[in-house]
C-alpha cells in the first residue's frame, strides 16, 4: 500500500484534551495509519510527497446519519415534502419497488458525493433492504467506493399496500432473510422511545438515536430522557438542515452538547439535501445562536458579550463527536499519530477561502466541496486535485441519469401527488406519531 508525506500544510483538529488547534506540521502516512506529524519531516524511500503549502489538513468528516442510495431519488423535489408526505410517497411507493440495480447505482453515486465532499466515514442507514439482491447490491457499490461505511440495513420489508391502510404482507419472510444475512456478513469479517428502550434495557453505548427531536423542549436540568441517555452513554445523530425543513422538529445538536452527551451530524436523505456536512454546521450552530438571541430578547436578559458556541464546535460535531457517536473515536475523528488515515485537504487560495486565517472558521462558515482538494481514506487518496480518483465519475453519472429517469418513468411525480392528497385527506397529515 502507498505512503504519503503531506509536506508543508497547517494541520487544524481537535486534541486528547478536547482542545481545537491550528499548527504548521507534516504528516507521514504509512500504510492505513498516521505514523510521524511534525516540522521538517523527511520522507523515507519511496513515500509519496503531497506539497500542502497553503493547505489546511482535516480529519475526514463523519456523517451519522445518511441513507445514501437515495442519490438515485435527486430527481423528485423531495427537498420541498414535509416528512409525512415524504414518508407516503418515498417510502411506501418508491422505495418499496426500488430495483438492485438502482440501489447500487444510487449507493455508489452517495459515497462518491460524500467523498467528493471530503466525508469519508458514513454511518448508512441502509432502509431498501427488500431482498437479498438488493442488500448485496449496496455492500458491493459500497466497496467500491473507497469510503469508510457503517452498513445498518433497516430491519423492515417494503409495504405491499399504501391504501386504504399501510400493509407490509411479506414481514416474516423478509426478517428471516435479513437476519441471515447479516450473520453471513458478520463472517466475512468486515465490517417518550428513549424511556422505552430504558425500561426494555435496550440502551447502550452502541445506540445512536436518529434526530431526538422530541428532547428539544426538555429543558429541565433533570429531565428523565436526557438523564437516561447520560447514563447509558448513548448518541444523537442530528441532521438539522431537514429536522427543520420538514417537520421533525428543532434539531437538540447543542442542546445535546451541553449535557455531555454524543452527537453527530448527518446528512439524512441523500435524495434531499447536498452530501456535504458544511451545510449541517452551519445549520446546527446558526440555529442554536438564533434561539438563543430570540430567549435573551424575549425574556428581557442582558444581551451575552459572545456567542456561546462557535465555529470550533461545530467543526467537533462532523468531526470528532462523530466518531464519538459511532465508538471509534479511537481510530478516527482527529488528526494524531496512531490513527488512521482519514484525512482531508483543503486549497486556502480558492476564491471561497483566501484571505481567512482560521481554518476552524473557514471549513464551517465558508468552504464548500469546492474547496476539498484531496482525500485519503485509510491512507488511501480517493480524490486528488479536485476529482474522484477510486472510481471515475463520468460513468457513474450517466449511469445515475438513466435511472434516475426510469424511476421517474415508473413512478411519475402527478401519481405520487395524487396518492398523497388521497392519503391526506383520509388520515391527515402525520403518518405516524
Amino acid at each position: 500500500m502507498p505512503s504519503y508525506l503531506l509536506k508543508g500544510g497547517v494541520v487544524a483538529t481537535f486534541t486528547k484534551d478536547n482542545k481545537p488547534v491550528a499548527f504548521s506540521a507534516d504528516i507521514l502516512v504509512e500504510g492505513s495509519v498516521i505514523s510521524n506529524i511534525g516540522e521538517g519531516l523527511t520522507a523515507p524511500s519511496g513515500v509519496e510527497v503531497i506539497d500542502c503549502t497553503e493547505r489546511w489538513i482535516c480529519p475526514g468528516m463523519i456523517d451519522t446519519h445518511r441513507h445514501v442510495w437515495m442519490a438515485v431519488l435527486k430527481g423528485y423535489p423531495q427537498c420541498d415534502w414535509l416528512l409525512s408526505e415524504y414518508l407516503v410517497k418515498s417510502t411506501l411507493v418508491l422505495q418499496a419497488h426500488i430495483t438492485p440495480d438502482e440501489v447500487h447505482i444510487g449507493q455508489l453515486a452517495g459515497c462518491l458525493d460524500a467523498l467528493h465532499s471530503g466525508v469519508t466515514t458514513i454511518l448508512d442507514h441502509f432502509h431498501a433492504a427488500n431482498t437479498p439482491d438488493h442488500a448485496e447490491a449496496a455492500l458491493e457499490a459500497t466497496v467500491q467506493s473507497g469510503a469508510r461505511v457503517i452498513l445498518c440495513p433497516g430491519r423492515q420489508s417494503p409495504a405491499t399496500r399504501t391504501l386504504p391502510s399501510p400493509e407490509y404482507g411479506i414481514e416474516e419472510e423478509t426478517l428471516k432473510w435479513q437476519l441471515e444475512k447479516l450473520q453471513e456478513w458478520g463472517s466475512r469479517n468486515g465490517g417518550p422511545r428513549i424511556l422505552i428502550y430504558r425500561d426494555g434495557g435496550l440502551l447502550g453505548p452502541d445506540v445512536v438515536f436518529s434526530h431526538c427531536n422530541e428532547l428539544y423542549d426538555h429543558t429541565a436540568p433533570d429531565d428523565e430522557m436526557w438523564a437516561a441517555m447520560k447514563e447509558h452513554n448513548c448518541a444523537i445523530a442530528s441532521t438539522p438542515e431537514d429536522e427543520l425543513g420538514m417537520a421533525h422538529g428543532n434539531p437538540p445538536a447543542f442542546e445535546a452538547v451541553e449535557r455531555g452527551i454524543k452527537c453527530g451530524l448527518g446528512v439524512d436523505c441523500a435524495s434531499i439535501n447536498s452530501g456535504d456536512l458544511f451545510t449541517q454546521m452551519r445549520f446546527a450552530l446558526q440555529f442554536y445562536r438564533g434561539r438563543q438571541h430570540e430567549r435573551v430578547d424575549r425574556d428581557k436578559k442582558t444581551p451575552p458579550q459572545h456567542n456561546k458556541y462557535n465555529a470550533a464546535d461545530a467543526f467537533r460535531l462532523a468531526t470528532l463527536g462523530g466518531a464519538e457517536a459511532i465508538n471509534m473515536s479511537h481510530l478516527i475523528g482527529t488528526v494524531e499519530v496512531g490513527k488512521k488515515a482519514d484525512l482531508v485537504i483543503f486549497d486556502t487560495t480558492s476564491a471561497n477561502l483566501a484571505g481567512i486565517s482560521n481554518p476552524f472558521q473557514g471549513v464551517v462558515f465558508h468552504a464548500s466541496n469546492a474547496d476539498v482538494e484531496t482525500v485519503l481514506v485509510d491512507g488511501e487518496v480517493v480524490k486528488r486535485d479536485g476529482k474522484l480518483t477510486k472510481v471515475q465519475w463520468g460513468p457513474v453519472a450517466k449511469e445515475l441519469r438513466e435511472k434516475a429517469d426510469r424511476i421517474r418513468e415508473r413512478h411519475p411525480e402527478s401519481s405520487l401527488e395524487a396518492l398523497w392528497a388521497e392519503y391526506y385527506t383520509k388520515f391527515g397529515g402525520p403518518l405516524w406519531t
